[in-house]
């Protein structure tokens, strides 16, 4: 959750002496490895190497350790707590219905007050609620709950190595209230109050001047806004893997430093236009906010503009590491910092793949252009992508065609976008129409990619991660060493195998059947494919695209639909759904059901009815009668059958109460000799219900889901020695706020002598394979 906040809380500030020792070293580093050339002997790297730590250890470790003594590092995880500061980020006028979630504004110069502390942060995040809206500069009290990235675990979301305070946490399930006293009494004063000011306005501008449709994506797109992006938009630029398009890149930063160039060389000629432009640059980059990737390229179009000043050649590596160790020397623990690694990790990703040699197809005049941006953008995917998988658990292969095609778009966007917003009078309305087909295209390539099955999502990345990083390998050496273009043909043929990949090992796994316990958080997903390669899906984990205002109370979930449960079922190969059941409606349960929807074709839902009267539950009923699958709300009693798997109902017994949990949907599954048991989040009761109507039979199982995540008001010894299970499974989020699973029902499980115990939240995923020799734990998927 690096990011979620924009500033270093009071009383970590950089030790002067420290970071100028750190910044001769640096040069003396610098001017030693230039030195050295490529046979230096070790013992000059070794040297530099030494010095490089020694400089990093001055400059980092007074910041490091009054980062780890911060106030708000002491603040409680999931305490009420209540913040004073600006709005940043305006706040447009909702209402709660279908797809209206939590809106993530930022509010500066902020003093949170909670479990009697009083901290101070130059900017928090804080995830509202849809209101009345609230215009930016406006003095504002924002009650909520502290939210860290670890949830109520202390010490999950905090780094071994340190980290910036104000990246620790946001203020989730926020409402504002306005303070009836001069914005500057509580707010920054003097440019900061300017910039929030400036910027409000030309926000306010934009919305008027831009189609209502296409309003969030040109502020995201040119003023590094998205607050106002709905969770299905920014879920469709994640999944395609151009969600760094929206985050104001280096890219963005150069259409606007070549463009005010040549504005400016209208009237002024020679080197003066581009220390003018950059001077302009750096406005706009303080204005949006200065993002790391923006501040890296404000700072290398600075050192190109005085190279072109002095006539002397600028090396685009050099101007790099000059723009590194600036920001290193201005902020050490930028370093921890997710949007500095990937942006100096895809710059270094896009001189790679520029300079690569292009196979020979690739290399004809035709051709040529296009080429040349496929090795950008793969050079850029190959060096970021391992960053990705580490900080993310994802791996978007979509991003390198996709990266190509949005960015031509982007680059036609930009300029419209610009002129639309300052031009005067009437003559933006010029601009204004296409900038808003540009903006429409956008939205569409991020659609398209976004459901191509080009990426890998979730843990088990190794295998993965390693033909990445053996592209690049390839791709390196090619620059270095062969110059016959065999880089990109490697890129390509792990593209290709990520494509042909699922079809070949769907049909590998003919005759073998599989079922899946995944690792969602706290909410349940269960997968099963059947020997034939049918699937079904039981629960699809927590999600917010049915989520409301009043459903909320933090920022928006983690789609484990889009997240987990499609990447999932894409990896195996699965084209449609044949059943999707859900254990009651509850966001937890049925939340990423959207996301299988959206990915699949589901034939026909299992639902037990009850009778919830949220507008959530109404949201999905609504879209499976979209998706035009059957629906059934299955008794106790009920028998299904799909090729090899016998589904048998054993709650509810009759119509559906009004309590969600007691009515969960409860099965138990057979696969040949193969038995498992799932009874959603049943209470004690109802599996005493359930006991009583089998008797004198057992709902004997193998693998055995313990209700309710582990909760104690479920899985009690009668249940556990009647079910009898080898193996039971507990599905619930790492650091969650409940404390699942309960110390009670652990000792319950020692009690009936479960012989084993598979919690997802310490070992992930469960999945076992049944065929004609038994059933066996799977490697992980």
């Amino acid at each position: 959750m690096a990011g979620l906040a924009l500033a270093r809380a009071d009383g970590v500030s950089l030790h002067t002496p420290a970071a100028l020792a750190a910044g001769l070293l640096c040069v003396i580093v610098g001017r030693a490895a230039l030195r050295a050339g490529v046979g230096a002997p070790r013992a000059t790297v070794g040297l530099s190497l030494a010095l490089a730590a020694v400089a990093g250890l001055l400059a980092g470790l007074p910041v490091g350790v009054a980062a780890r003594g911060a106030c708000v590092a002491t603040l409680e995880a999931g305490a009420p707590a209540v913040a004073v500061g600006t709005l940043a980020d305006a706040v447009p006028a909702r209402q709660a219905g279908r797809g209206a979630g939590p809106v993530r504004v930022s509010i500066r110069d902020v003093r949170i007050v909670s479990g009697g502390r009083i901290c101070r942060l130059d900017a928090v995040r804080a995830f509202v609620r849809p209101g009345a809206g609230r215009e930016a500069g406006a003095a504002v009290l924002a009650r909520g709950t502290w939210r860290t990235a670890g949830g109520t675990d202390p010490d999950a979301g905090r780094a071994r190595l340190p980290r910036p305070p104000a990246t620790l946490g946001w203020i989730g399930g926020a409402t504002l209230e306005p303070l009836d006293v001069p914005a500057h009494a509580v707010g920054p004063r003097g440019p900061g109050r300017w910039i929030i000011e400036w910027r409000a306005g030309l926000l306010a501008r934009l919305d008027a001047r831009l189609a209502p449709e296409h309003r969030a994506i040109g502020r995201a797109l040119l003023l590094a806004d998205r607050s106002t992006l709905d969770p299905a938009t920014r879920e469709a630029f994640v999944g395609a893997g151009i969600i760094h398009l929206l985050a104001i890149s280096g890219l963005h930063v150069g259409l606007i430093g070549a463009s005010l160039s040549w504005l400016i060389g209208l009237r002024v000629r020679g080197p003066r236009r581009l220390l003018y432009a950059a001077a302009c640059t750096s406005a706009y980059v303080c204005l949006i906010g200065a993002p790391p990737s923006a501040v890296r390229a404000a700072l290398m179009f600075w050192g190109w503009a005085l190279a072109f000043r002095r006539a002397r050649p600028a090396r685009i590596g050099d101007l790099a590491a000059l723009a590194a160790m600036l920001a290193i020397l201005a902020d050490p623990l930028i370093v921890t910092d997710v949007g500095f690694q990937l942006s100096f990790a895809g710059f270094t990703g896009v001189v790679l793949g520029g300079r690569a040699p292009l196979p020979r197809p690739l290399s004809s005049r035709r051709l040529r252009g296009i080429g040349r941006a496929l090795a950008v953008s793969c050079g850029a995917f190959l060096v970021t992508a391992p960053i990705a998988a580490f900080h993310f658990d994802r791996i978007v292969i979509a991003s390198i065609p996709a990266s190509v095609v949005a960015g031509a778009v982007v680059s036609l966007a930009l300029p419209a976008l610009a002129l639309t917003l300052i031009l005067p009078w009437g003559l933006w309305m010029l601009f204004a129409g296409a900038a808003d087909t540009a903006l429409a295209g956008l939205a569409a390539i991020a659609a398209f990619f976004a459901g191509l099955p080009l990426s890998w999502t979730g843990p088990g990345l190794g295998p993965r991660a390693w033909a990445v990083a053996a592209a690049l390998g390839a791709l390196a050496f090619d620059r270095t060493r062969a110059r016959r273009g065999l880089g990109l043909l490697s890129v390509g043929a792990v593209l290709a195998l990520t494509v042909a990949w699922p079809l070949v090992r769907a049909g590998l796994d003919r005759g073998t059947a599989l079922v899946c316990t995944l690792a969602v958080g706290q909410g349940d997903a269960a997968v099963v494919r059947t020997g034939a390669g049918r699937w079904l899906v039981f629960d699809a984990g927590p999600g917010s695209a049915f989520a409301t205002a009043g459903t909320a109370s933090g920022p928006p979930m983690a789609d484990a639909g889009s997240r987990v449960v499609v990447p999932f079922l894409r990896g195996k190969g699965a084209r449609t759904v044949e059943l999707l059941a859900i254990s009651h409606p509850h966001l937890d349960h049925f939340g990423g059901a959207a996301a299988v929807f959206e990915a699949f074709r589901v034939r026909r839902v299992f639902d037990p009815g009850v009778p919830e009267p949220s507008a959530s539950y109404l949201a999905f009923l609504e879209r499976l009668q979209e998706e035009g699958a059957s629906w059934h709300a299955p008794r106790a009693g009920d028998r299904l059958r799909i090729d090899d798997v016998e589904l048998e109902i054993l709650w509810p017994h009759g119509p559906a109460g009004s309590d969600a949990n007691e009515g969960s949907l409860s099965f138990r599954l057979t696969i040949g000799g193969f038995r498992y048991v799932n009874t959603g989040d049943a209470g004690v009761d109802v599996e005493r219900e359930i006991l009583e109507r089998l008797t004198p039979r057992r709902p004997e199982a193998d693998l055995l889901k313990l209700g309710h995540h582990g909760s104690r008001t479920s899985s009690s010894v009668e249940w556990l020695e009647a079910t009898d299970p080898d193996i039971a499974v507990i599905s619930a989020g790492r650091g969650n706020r409940h404390g699942h699973p309960h110390a009670v029902t652990l000792a319950r499980l020692d009690s009936a002598r479960v012989s084993r115990v598979w919690r997802t939240d310490l070992a992930g995923p469960l999945c076992i394979e049944v065929d004609a020799r038994g059933w066996r734990i799977a490697d992980p998927p």
